[in-house]
């Protein structure tokens, strides 16, 4: 079979050609080989390209494909039907192992079939067993494993990619293993970012519930024993004196809309959204934080999708999608589109303005020397680095505000309560 492909080669711009091979797994196997970054591949002569192929170039499948795929479906008996899943029915961590299991079975030389099997019969979860049964099932009617993964939401999408990838080329362990990586690696990014806010958050709720449990508990009492000395109050102590009574008398309210607040801040945390996404850019201190967290998540998937064999194009658009951020996915778009269009990866990165120039250098480099897919694996490790410092910064900056918060409330109580007393000691002497 012959196929047309176009490609970037290494300082050489985009360039056409044609390869010979028996199928296009072949095909895709000797571009790779000779270094160069595929963008498109398609059939001249005779045959179909299969239908997961197609998709892992980010094409279309032709209508005979769509037809001959169809009456594949059709002789296939279907798929049994396990417990259905809800959100959160598998967690994370339960996916992660798996798939690191998994990785470990296939490089190991026991079959994607044989593994699936053992890695069911230890499994504790019963919907995720059930899951992997019917995957199982899947490759038994012929089917490839990305059928199966392609199917059911707990999948990501890029993983579906990475192990089309890894089908086509034959490199379904390395896919795995880059699947596990990605997964794990994604975890220990939220990890240090949960990290990081937990700290000033939970110093900032503790500080506003000893304050309101002193307004509401303690002040009342105090109240009562400064009438019986006749001391003379402050006005600061009146002013708390007279919030508890407040917040005593209209609790059915108060309540309510602080639990409000509290969720509406993260429901705009949460959210996604071009106009939230670029507000949230625009934060005092936590704006280079969820930047440079955006942009680690979205190298870290280019690198490892890139490495996986997965084409450029498809590796742009799926990293748009892990970025979290629509301003930084926008970015990862407007490369997707300049790519396309003939231009470098470098000279597109630079004319985007969201990437510093180190980047474009890097990934210019990574063109040229015909190792793209190790410059995009350093710059993941770049902006990894580059965020374990802005997290290390951003701490140490809140810890002295923190301080200063935790100060004034300590001194606004110490004030209300010691500054009558001070009073009245004082008139007395």
């Amino acid at each position: 079979m012959k196929f047309k492909y176009r490609a970037r080669g290494a300082g050489k711009g985009i360039t056409e050609g044609y390869v010979e091979a028996p199928d296009e797994s072949l095909a895709l196997e000797t571009l790779r080989r000779n270094g160069v970054t595929l963008l498109s591949l398609k059939v001249t002569d005779e045959g179909e390209m299969s239908p997961d192929a197609m998709l892992l170039l980010g094409g279309e499948s032709s209508r005979h494909d769509a037809a001959d795929s169809a009456s594949f479906a059709e002789k296939t008996p279907p798929v049994p039907q396990g417990r259905p899943f809800r959100p959160g029915m598998v967690p994370d961590r339960t996916i992660r192992l798996f798939f690191r299991q998994l990785a470990s079975m296939v490089q190991a030389g026991l079959s994607l079939f044989s593994s699936l099997g053992i890695l069911a019969e230890q499994e504790h979860n019963p919907a995720f067993k059930d899951l992997l049964l019917r995957i199982q099932y899947v490759l038994e009617c012929g089917l490839p494993l990305s059928h199966a993964t392609k199917s059911n939401p707990i999948f990501a999408p890029v993983i579906t990619s990475m192990i089309q990838a890894g089908e086509e080329s034959g490199r379904m362990a390395n896919a795995l293993d880059g699947a596990a990586t990605l997964l794990e690696k994604r975890a220990e990014l939220k990890r240090k970012l949960f990290s990081a806010m937990f700290y000033p958050t939970f110093v900032i709720i503790f500080a506003f519930i000893v304050l309101a449990l002193f307004v509401v508990v303690l002040l009342p009492q105090f109240r009562q024993i400064f009438s019986d000395m006749n001391i003379e109050l402050s006005g600061l102590t009146r002013y708390l004196f007279a919030a508890g009574e407040y917040c005593i008398a209209q609790w059915k309210i108060i309540v309510p809309a602080v639990l409000g607040v509290f969720w509406l801040l993260t429901w705009l945390l949460t959210r996604r959204g071009p106009i939230i996404d670029r507000l949230k850019l625009k934060l005092p201190i936590f704006h280079k934080l969820i930047l440079k967290a955006s942009m680690a998540r979205a190298t870290r998937t280019l690198a490892v999708l890139s490495g996986s064999g997965v084409p450029l194009p498809v590796g742009l658009e799926l990293a748009r999608g892990a970025a979290g951020n629509a301003v930084v996915g926008d970015g990862f778009a407007s490369l997707h589109q300049r790519i396309l269009r003939g231009e470098s990866l470098g000279d597109a990165a630079k004319a985007v303005g969201i990437f510093p120039n180190l980047v474009s250098q890097m990934m210019r480099i990574g063109e040229e020397t015909g190792r793209l897919d190790n410059m995009l694996e350093r710059l993941a490790a770049w902006y990894d680095q580059e965020l374990d410092e802005q997290l290390k910064n951003t701490t140490a900056l809140l810890e002295p505000v923190l301080i200063l918060f935790v100060g004034g409330v300590v001194a606004v109580v110490a004030l209300s309560v010691l500054g009558p007393i001070t009073s009245a000691l004082s008139q007395l002497g």
